[in-house]
Parts: C-alpha cells; structure tokens; sequence
C-alpha cells in the first residue's frame, strides 16, 4: 500500500515538537500509532548508529493500513527544549499531546488510536494509557515492570558482565552506581555528584584503557547531565508497577532475550503481574530470541556491538506488531 509523508509540528505548552506523519493512501479513516523514543536526545527516527528503527516501523505500518507519528524528543532537530531537562511526566504530556494532534486528522480514526514506546518510551505508553481513555492500545517494546533504580543497577551489572569486567570491579562499579543514586535520593547538587561521578568515570576509562583528561572530562560532562537532571530523578523515582495496574487497553508486550538493559524474564514477569493485579487480561507477550534491546539479531546484547550488526530487525518483529495493531484496533 502507498503513503504519503508530511512534515508536522504541534505544542505541548511552551514545548513545541516537529516530527513526521506517515498517512496510508486509504478512502477511509485508519488506525494510528505514535512511537515513542527511548531516553536521551533522540531524533524521530531514534537513530543510533546509523540504525533507524523507528522509520523502519513507520514504513511498515504505513504500507499496511496504519498511520504513524514519530517525532524529534525535547531539543533535538526541529523541537525545543533541552536534553534532559524535563521529567517522565513532561514526556507523557507531549505523547498525550501527540494523540491530540491525530484526533485532529480526518485521515486518522480518533477511536483508533494508539502509542508504541521503545526502553524510555514503553514505560510513558502505560503512564499515558492510565491517564487517558483516548489511548486505546498500547505496545512496550523493551519495557520495565520494576523501578527505574532497580533498573539502573541491573543494567550497570549485566552491561558490565557481559563485556568481560572482572568480578570485583563490576561489584566496584555497581556499588559506585549505589552510591549516587543515595546522593540523588537524598537531594545531592550537582557540584556534590561530581566527585563521585568523577571517580565512577575515571575508572570505567581506565579499565577500558582509553582514559586521557580531555576524554575523561568529556564523558564527566556527560554523565554529570544525564546523572544531575530533572529526567534522571523522575526515572529513578518511577514504580511501573502501580501504573500498570492502571492500564485498562489491550497491551502488546515485546521483548529481546538478549537485552542487557532492560532484561527480558524479570520485566515481563513484573509488568504482566501489574496488569493481571488491575484485572486487565487483553494482553499479548512475545520474546524474541537472540534479539538485544533494540532487537537486532546479536550475539551477546551489550551495548558495545550495536553499531557491528546488521541494520535491521529480527525476522518477525515488524509482523508481529502490524498484525497485533490491526486485529486489535479492528475489533467493534
């Protein structure tokens, strides 16, 4: 099926967000989806290393049936804001502002509609959903049941093992991690993070044998924004849990086997419990085997290898989605 592509913006307050919209060359109304990035400044295509995973989807859906907006996170390409400065809350507000957007549209089916969110993006699909009847499907592409802390702590470990760390500087770095995250618990400054933060990339940098004071104090100027900002707390501070329990609308649950950073049996054991505790049993789980978190085929899920593989998904990832969509959004 043919689409036609069109540049759009809408405005979430001060915020303003410019994306793409993707538009099934259809007689009639179709259903929509909106793609949600993961964390970080990422484009609307939540380009990384050249892999562009979100205009893979928009492509797909689109030439079967379905229209999708993606669009640029808060300070990157054509919206405003910062990196960063912002919390889950204020990403959920420019996803529900999104949906708004596509009500507009004599194009989209306003009972239709649904969001898809990858890492980042699959825990502010369910915080959407909990909070508006509008949302009426939502998918979680690697998304957490636990607490963003216990997230980050897991995270830092596997990453770790998985690359080969020793034993005892992956329990250093972990205890590391720990030690931050009590200083941000307990309201800690930014100028009272940089010495620990300080410490935690001097090490990494220097197990990587790749540390020199202007690389190290790059990546401490990095660390220190990500680590000192309104998003980190926010995500640090969010029970996926609760909010689950809240969802009401038919949930399509995706995992990657191989995921280091959101890890697969844990998440999807914690987030289908959530949903069973709220009474909802319209939900679909699929793990894909050999897949990492942005479910390529790997070979051991770090980090590290993703710009080494292939670009692209795993063989029935996009099928899997579309089809869901369609049968899901189609029922009276």
């Amino acid at each position: 099926m043919k689409y036609v592509e069109k540049e759009v913006s809408f405005a979430n307050g001060a915020i303003r967000l410019a994306g793409t919209l993707t538009l099934p060359d259809t007689p009639s109304a179709c259903p929509a989806v909106v793609l949600l990035q993961g964390s970080g400044p990422l484009d609307r295509n939540e380009e990384v290393f050249g892999f562009k995973p979100f205009a893979i989807i928009a492509d797909y859906l689109s030439r079967n049936g379905i229209a999708v907006l993606r669009y640029d996170s808060r300070g990157v390409g054509g919206s405003s804001g910062k990196p960063f400065q912002y919390t889950l809350s204020d990403v959920a507000g420019d996803a529900l502002t999104a949906v708004d957007y596509l009500k507009t549209r004599c194009e989209v089916d306003s009972a239709k509609i649904g969001l898809c969110g990858h890492s980042q993006g699959g825990i502010v699909a369910p915080m959407c959903a909990a909070q508006s009847e509008d949302v009426t499907f939502i998918i979680c592409l690697s998304g957490i049941g636990s607490t963003g802390e216990e997230i980050y702590l897991t995270q830092t470990r596997l990453i770790a093992e998985v690359d080969g760390i020793m034993d005892d500087e992956v329990k250093r770095r972990v205890q590391s991690v720990k030690q931050i995250v009590g200083l941000i618990r307990d309201g800690a400054s930014p100028e009272e993070l940089e010495p620990e933060i300080a410490r935690m990339v001097h090490r990494e940098m220097s197990e990587q044998n790749k540390s020199t004071i202007d690389a190290e104090r790059a990546e401490l100027d990095c660390q220190l924004t990500l680590l000192a900002s309104p998003w980190f707390r926010s995500f640090l501070e969010h029970d996926a849990g609760p909010v689950l329990e809240s969802v009401k609308c038919p949930a399509l649950l995706i995992f990657g086997e191989l995921d280091r950073q959101v890890p697969a049996e844990a998440n999807r054991e914690d987030m289908v419990s959530a949903l069973e505790r709220g009474g909802n049993s319209a939900y679909f789980v699929r793990t894909f085997s050999a897949a990492n978190h942005i479910f390529q085929a790997a070979k051991t899920g770090s980090p590290s290898e993703y710009g080494a593989l292939e670009k692209e998904f795993v063989p029935g990832f996009l099928e899997l989605i579309s089809a869901w969509i369609l049968e899901t959004a189609l029922k009276p």
